[in-house]
């Protein structure tokens, strides 16, 4: 690793807003929207914040990002950060974001280089979410939440300037259309269960974020005829079992992101979350015969194993076990919930928004 590698580079250019977004755009360095110049005095700001709050120098390598290998130093974080306009004291959830992509787990190069229409969506939990005014409620990617619009931007912005595309910014067939505000809470204080960093073995207390490879979302709309938690759980398990959706592959952790009013429906009917999984796996099922044939190339090994052993007439689960669906609880009022598929052979991470030693953040300035 040379010096060069590790300092973001410093250029010269006409002092004025327009000069500055022009060359960046015409280097594909920005998502196509208006930038903030990453001056060394904004960035200097940024990386003296992650010094002082979490122990983190400019130099520092967070992670090497695929597929060009880029080192993700605590600087260029805060050049792509001050780009997509984010404030200092968010420099904690994106070192814990990129920390995330970068888990072989995650499985960034796939992600990144996938002609699929996919994303990297941070959920955060605990306490960050109020200090730093996330969005959990209505409408998440309103325009009243800089936090939330700006995190998830800064992201997009992280993987293509240091992780990177060989050839291109974005190969994914369509792209994904979250791209630019990409990011949100979960809404724990409707939650009727355990938030899912406690589910993943956090104390409720530590912040964290969970990284999705997650596709362009769909609405599970039952207009609000659902009266009893199996009639909202029927209508859910129906709405995502479809040919086209890859999950039914056998590989990949589906997300469900329910919104309050079905999640207390649900638990009302003394369903665990555990066993909402369960019959959601056991019901949103797709009957092989109406897969085409050609698809089943691309299938996992256990799927093709329980189409071997019980032919067309048998029906392929949304997800390979019930614990690979992932349940959030994120929205405001309505009956509406959002069904996510995920990058195949891509897993979610989830990991604690901390200090450079490990301790777990406890406050923003």
């Amino acid at each position: 690793m040379t010096a060069a590698q590790v300092r973001a580079p410093r250029i010269e250019i006409e002092d004025s807003w327009e000069a500055v977004n022009a060359w960046f755009l015409e280097r594909d360095m920005t998502d196509g929207l208006p930038i903030v110049p990453p001056t060394e005095a904004r960035v200097r700001a940024m990386t003296d914040y992650a010094q002082r709050a979490l122990g983190w120098s400019a130099a520092d390598v967070v992670a090497t990002l695929m597929p060009k290998r880029g080192f993700a130093t605590v600087e260029k974080i805060a050049a792509n950060a001050v780009m997509a306009g984010c404030r200092p004291e968010y420099m904690s959830v994106l070192i814990a974001c990129v920390q995330a992509i970068a888990e072989p787990r995650f499985n960034l190069d796939a992600v990144q280089t996938s002609t699929h229409n996919t994303s990297a969506l941070p959920v955060v939990n605990g306490p960050i979410r109020k200090a730093l005014d996330l969005n959990w409620g209505y409408n998440h990617t309103g325009s009243r939440w800089h936090s939330t619009t700006t995190i998830g931007r800064a992201l997009r912005l992280i993987m293509s300037n240091i992780g990177g595309t060989p050839g291109s910014v974005n190969i994914h067939t369509q792209g994904h259309i979250a791209r630019y505000e990409h990011c949100i809470a979960e809404n724990e204080d409707e939650n009727p269960w355990q938030p899912l960093h406690v589910e993943r073995g956090y104390p409720a207390e530590v912040s964290t974020v969970t990284m999705i490879p997650a596709c362009p979302a769909a609405m599970i709309d039952d207009n609000g005829g659902s009266q009893t938690p199996k009639e909202v759980l029927r209508t859910v398990a129906n709405s995502i079992a479809y040919v086209g959706n890859r999950n039914i592959n056998g590989e990949g952790e589906p997300v469900l992101i329910l919104g309050p009013q079905h999640a207390r429906l649900i638990a009302s009917g003394g369903y665990s979350k555990e066993e909402v999984k369960q019959f959601v796996w056991e019901h949103a099922r797709v009957p092989f015969s109406d897969i085409p044939r050609g698809n089943l190339a691309s299938f996992s090994e256990r799927n093709m194993k329980l189409f071997d052993d019980t032919g067309p007439r048998a029906r392929v689960p949304i997800a390979g076990s019930p614990a690979d669906i992932v349940i959030v609880v994120m929205g405001g009022v309505g009956t509406h919930s959002l069904s996510v598929q995920t990058q195949l052979a891509c897993k979610t991470v989830t990991v604690p928004i901390a200090r450079k030693d490990g301790t777990p953040w406890r406050a923003v300035e």
